[in-house]
């Protein structure tokens, strides 16, 4: 069976008929037909019983179509790739950045790169972590930006920065907290109810492990995806949150006290790319940017590394 025999039995096990088949994969419903009846003839046996104007799978067909699904997928994802690559030409730079980085620095990269090359294409994607690597693999962005080391085999990281992490609580809870607890504030946020963030966001080990820092064994009382959310219920006194240097940055004071823990590992930001296609001149061009924004955005709070 070859490349087109298998985009043809794929389409007709997908649909179900010969015409909707046919629309599917943009050839006309005679060539699906000669297709197929050209398959079975080398296979020497039936794919699909026909009745009433339908096409019934055969045994052997579902056997073939089980196989032959992981191929086909790859066949699209190459389709992706060679797609991607060509819109990587052209004066276009794809990025994507987990949802704290996007909502927190990205517009001022974003800001800073138009008034210096106005005629650049640029695509922004918020992704978690773990949607990165497709993205990357297939070119469909030339660079990520996370927290932490990436630990996929075949994408690169690099680290651009490293910050401290920050405890984010309302300024109400935290002048309570200092009058209870002069010598050790954060001990009172034991009894307050904690933020966490769920999925595979790496933060949440950085809440989990103040929280049994702080010798908090309940569960979360609310566990969101993003800290923009987190920080929204931060801001309504329903318990404490932690969030990365750069979205400390920008936190309003009067809503928020951002309190440094400099008793934890500080958290690095990376960037990631395909080990096997590095960006281009474009996005090579962008990233030669971040280094003076995050240290305009930072000042003297982070470490450069």
């Amino acid at each position: 069976m070859n490349l087109r025999q298998l985009e043809v039995f794929q389409a007709v096990m997908q649909t179900g008929n010969m015409s909707a088949a046919a629309r599917l994969i943009f050839i006309t419903p005679s060539a699906v037909s000669k297709t197929i009846g050209h398959t079975e003839l080398q296979l020497g046996y039936k794919l699909f019983t026909r009745a009433k104007g339908t096409l019934a799978p055969t045994p052997e067909a579902r056997v073939l179509f089980e196989e032959s699904t992981l191929i086909h997928r790859k066949l699209d994802e190459l389709k992706r790739i060679a797609l991607n690559l060509r819109q990587a030409d052209g004066g276009q730079v794809r990025l994507a950045a987990i949802p704290s980085i996007s909502h927190e620095f990205l517009p001022l990269v974003l800001e800073k790169h138009l008034a210096r090359h106005p005629r650049i294409n640029v695509e922004v994607r918020t992704l978690h972590q773990d949607q990165m690597v497709q993205a990357l693999l297939t070119r469909g962005v030339d660079f990520a930006l996370g927290f932490y080391e990436h630990p996929h085999p075949l994408i690169t990281s690099t680290m651009l920065m490293t910050g401290p992490l920050y405890l984010a609580v309302t300024p109400g809870i935290w002048q309570r907290a200092v009058r209870a607890r002069r010598q050790n504030p954060m001990t009172f946020l034991s009894g307050m109810p904690l933020i966490r963030l769920v999925g595979d966001d790496p933060m949440c080990q950085s809440i989990d492990e103040l929280a049994r820092h702080l010798g908090l064994s309940a569960p979360a009382s609310v566990q969101v995806h993003t800290s923009r959310l987190a920080l929204e219920l931060v801001k309504r006194g329903m318990g404490w949150t932690v969030v990365d240097f750069l979205t400390a940055s920008n936190l309003d004071a009067t809503s928020i006290t951002a309190v440094p823990l400099h008793d934890f590992a500080p958290i690095a930001l990376h960037l990631y790319f395909a080990s096997s296609t590095p960006p281009g001149q474009d996005a090579l061009r962008m990233l030669g940017m971040l280094p003076d924004l995050l240290h305009a955005v930072m000042g003297r709070s982070v470490t450069p590394a």
